[in-house]
């Protein structure tokens, strides 16, 4: 028995996505090209799975660049105190229309959160332990379906919304993943996320990105980036080694960010906020897969 039955609907053989159905039979699910099991009712598609050669026909936006606009988070910053993921992405979420939402990468997994904004929640983790998450050993991890971003077990245009929250840096090819990302969103489907930039090197990531750099990468999967916005600063993610650690690091951290954007908004000539994605260590960004009328709407009430 799967942990989340509705899996079932979209569930598929990753090499052959628009292949028949996939089916359970005792701890085993059947159907794909290899036996896959499941591990107290998590799927296991990872562990077991055979190698696989993918290549990938792509056309390389080498001129592509952001409008000014895109540069910018979404208008609207409020959310309610229950909602404890980027702030900017409440609205979208909320005014989105529902239905499978998933979260790729998902470390401990957030099912409470998702399912309150009306979504059926799918946590996806490269392994059962969410093998990135610093808080697993206070928060049991909830994961749904053990799968690969590079090869995910979905059915075409199933997914409603994809979450994505420091994953692509972690990626041996995130041009790969993407492209898988945008395949089985529909179409107006949403994928919200971050990646690092000038973050340093952790959990062995090794894909960071610039926001031009991210930019292409969305295109390169077939999506349209909406927003693309500065997270937190390199000086206050590196406090601690930027000023040795001394007593305050983290406001000396913050307060040299408003500094810099106080010289740039009175030197500059780009806007603090386009001036700020050169040092963020992290970027947040939006992205759609267009296709229907939907879009237009959308961009009318994220402006």
């Amino acid at each position: 028995m799967l942990k989340n039955p509705k899996l079932l609907d979209i569930l598929c053989d990753p090499d052959n996505p628009d292949g028949e159905p996939l089916r359970v039979e005792g701890n085993w699910l059947l159907g794909a090209s290899w036996p896959v099991p499941i591990v107290g009712g998590t799927p296991d598609l990872v562990t077991y799975a055979p190698p696989v050669h993918r290549s990938l026909d792509l056309e390389i936006p080498i001129e592509a660049r952001p409008a000014p606009e895109v540069l910018m988070p979404p208008a609207r910053k409020c959310a309610p105190p229950w909602f404890d993921e980027e702030v900017h992405s409440f609205p979208l979420l909320h005014d989105h229309r529902k239905g499978f939402l998933l979260d790729a990468g998902s470390g401990w997994g957030n099912r409470m959160l998702y399912e309150r904004l009306g979504y059926d929640y799918i946590a996806l983790d490269i392994s059962h332990t969410g093998q990135f998450s610093e808080r697993r050993s206070e928060v049991p991890v909830d994961i749904d379906l053990v799968a690969d971003c590079h090869r995910l077990p979905l059915r075409s245009a199933s997914i409603e919304v994809v979450n994505s929250t420091a994953v692509l840096e972690h990626l041996y090819c995130p041009a790969l993943a993407v492209r898988e990302i945008g395949r089985v969103l529909k179409n107006g489907g949403l994928l919200i996320g971050s990646c690092s930039f000038l973050e340093g090197e952790h959990f062995d990531s090794q894909n960071h990105l610039t926001h031009l750099g991210l930019y292409r990468l969305l295109l390169l999967g077939g999506l349209q980036a909406v927003h693309i916005w500065s997270g937190m600063s390199l000086w206050e993610m590196h406090s601690g080694s930027i000023y040795f650690s001394l007593p305050g690091n983290k406001r000396l951290g913050r307060l040299h960010t408003r500094l810099y954007l106080f010289l740039t908004k009175l030197f500059g000539s780009e806007s603090p906020a386009q001036r700020l994605l050169r040092h963020a260590a992290v970027l947040h960004f939006v992205a759609i897969k267009p296709g229907d009328r939907w879009l237009s709407s959308f961009q009318s009430r994220a402006s």
